[in-house]
């Protein structure tokens, strides 16, 4: 064996066991990734159904001199309202508290703070699986629970979006791979397999903004029904996918 070829091996021998011995991050950057010649894209799917459920935010909000007015007086015409609810077929478990506080509410003067009285609030939040009678019950409890009652808001959902998401990420991935397909045209290169796969999924449809009081509800012989419209709701699906470069 020659001196050249002995030094070769000697050489390769001794980088063979340098790499062995080295972690893995070290070794890595001698080693392309599949990554390093990847393309990555997003793409967006988005499916429109009808909401089939409701959520209606409402309460009572009242202020007496005293706590224990207050208090009575909330819980007079909570009752009321969770009585109405039950009544217009929404089951107990669908009717929920979310929150209840009672608090001073001062008055502020030259001669300093002065106590005015006490602010009871009672929340309760009700799901309405009947959309059609949405506009009575909304107009039942409140006319129930009198001049007190407030309703928040109400949030369209739909129960089961599964079919929804199902299409809406057919689109997405058709999407994502239409503009992968682009990208490697337009750069000469062609489109391999996909290393990574990734998903977010969102529905539009913010809550209905619907602060009211129960004023409108004193004649009821001049009552009109509330309109509600419930709209369309929008399922998105947004993936994100990382091709190889072949």
């Amino acid at each position: 064996m020659s001196r050249l070829n002995f030094l070769c091996l000697g050489f390769g021998s001794l980088l063979a066991i340098i790499l062995t011995g080295c972690e893995p991050q070290i070794i890595s950057p001698l080693l392309p990734s599949p990554e390093s010649r990847s393309i990555h894209v997003t793409g967006s799917g988005s499916v429109t159904g009808e909401p089939d459920i409701a959520t209606l935010y409402l309460g009572v909000s009242v202020e007496k001199e005293s706590v224990e007015a207050a208090r009575e007086a909330a819980a007079s015409a909570m009752t009321a309202v969770i009585d109405a609810l039950k009544t217009n077929d929404i089951a107990e478990n669908d009717i929920q508290t979310e929150n209840f506080s009672i608090y001073p509410q001062y008055d502020y003067t030259e001669e300093g703070r002065v106590l005015r009285g006490y602010n009871a609030n009672n929340t309760v939040n009700a799901t309405v699986r009947d959309l059609e009678s949405l506009s009575d019950i909304i107009d039942d409890a409140i006319g129930a629970g009198g001049d007190i009652v407030v309703v928040n808001s109400i949030q369209f959902m739909i129960e089961d979006p599964t079919p929804l998401q199902a299409q809406a990420r057919v689109l997405a991935v058709k999407d994502a791979e239409t503009k992968a397909q682009t990208l490697a045209e337009a750069s000469g290169v062609s489109l391999g397999k996909p290393i990574t796969i990734t998903e977010t999924t969102r529905t539009l449809g913010p809550p209905i903004a619907y602060a009211e009081s129960a004023e409108f509800a004193a004649d009821d012989g001049a009552r009109s029904s509330t309109p509600i419209q419930t709209g369309e709701l929008t399922v998105t699906i947004n993936i994100t996918i990382v091709y190889e470069i072949e």
